[in-house]
């Protein structure tokens, strides 16, 4: 003889096993975030340099001025000529991963941008989990990275 089944030992309702999907989603986005976070920071770098550097070589032209970018193998900072002296004008950060700034080739130089479109050449090379990236300028023309 088959036991008999009521109704309230017919299983998981709908709405539980809805439940259960939605927190083992949230866990799955988490632990998916949570390790892929810093591989993608470092590889980054080149990227935030791209563009912080056409920024200020559009703002130069459109604000007619001279702006500067100071490099260094730790990170930026924005830079304005203030009575014919480079001050920081409290934007900069941090590179995530290993830089080499190849040109300029004085430590802490400033890349200029002048308000005619050009910019000192500048020649920086990143490293990421990817390999390497480098971004370069000859001064003329727009920053090429690959």
């Amino acid at each position: 003889m088959e036991p008999r089944v009521t109704p309230g030992d017919r299983g998981f309702t709908l709405v539980e096993l809805v439940v259960v999907v939605a927190i083992l989603s949230v866990l799955t986005l988490t632990v998916t975030l949570g390790t892929n976070r810093p591989r993608m920071a470092r590889g980054q770098d080149w990227s935030r340099f791209a563009t912080l550097h056409e920024s200020l070589r559009e703002q130069a032209v459109l604000g007619r001025q001279v702006l500067g970018l100071e490099l260094n193998d730790s990170g930026f900072r924005r830079m304005r000529r203030v009575d014919g002296i480079w001050q920081a004008d409290g934007t900069g950060g941090d590179w995530q991963g290993p830089v080499r700034i190849q040109r300029p080739f004085e430590p802490g130089a400033v890349v200029t941008f002048l308000p005619d479109g050009r910019s000192t050449p500048v020649s920086v090379r990143f490293g990421s989990a990817d390999g390497m990236r480098s971004c370069e300028a000859d001064g003329w023309s727009a920053l090429e990275c690959g």
